[in-house]
């Protein structure tokens, strides 16, 4: 089978990973840069502010967030990491900053893997062009 147009995956391996709700979206554009479609997906924990003590247990520890698009020639992506839980304390050194992955995948090949630093306590907002060659 033939899986077309691409998939977006958002993972971390950090223990306080289920402390963030993860949004993804975007517009999907041909090569005439005409935009031809509009895909979402989440991973929602918690509504922001909802200040859990533990990681709840129908969620697992190494969830994802996965966005698949229709076919097209390039999209542009907004990914939001949005905490619902704040770090318990404010030692420096307990709340550095963490890694997400970003897997990038077109029609079933990976076009690649980067790692984005997610500040603790504001999370992130990233904006950016995905094409289907590098």
């Amino acid at each position: 089978m033939d899986k077309k147009g691409f998939t977006i995956e958002v993972t971390s391996r950090y223990d306080g990973w289920w402390r963030y709700n993860a949004a993804l979206m975007c517009g999907c554009f041909d090569a005439a840069d005409q935009r031809i479609g509009f895909a979402s997906a989440e991973s929602a924990v918690a509504p922001a502010g909802a200040n859990l003590t533990e990681r709840p247990a129908d969620v697992p520890a190494d969830r994802s967030a996965v966005l698949e698009t229709m076919a097209c020639d390039h999209l542009l992506l907004y990914l939001y990491i949005i905490p619902h839980t704040l770090p318990a304390g404010n030692d420096i050194d307990a709340t550095r900053p963490f890694e997400i992955e970003l897997r990038i995948s077109y029609a079933g090949r990976l076009l690649r893997t980067e790692k984005r630093t997610i500040n603790q306590w504001s999370g992130a907002s990233v904006e950016m062009r995905v094409e289907t060659k590098k």
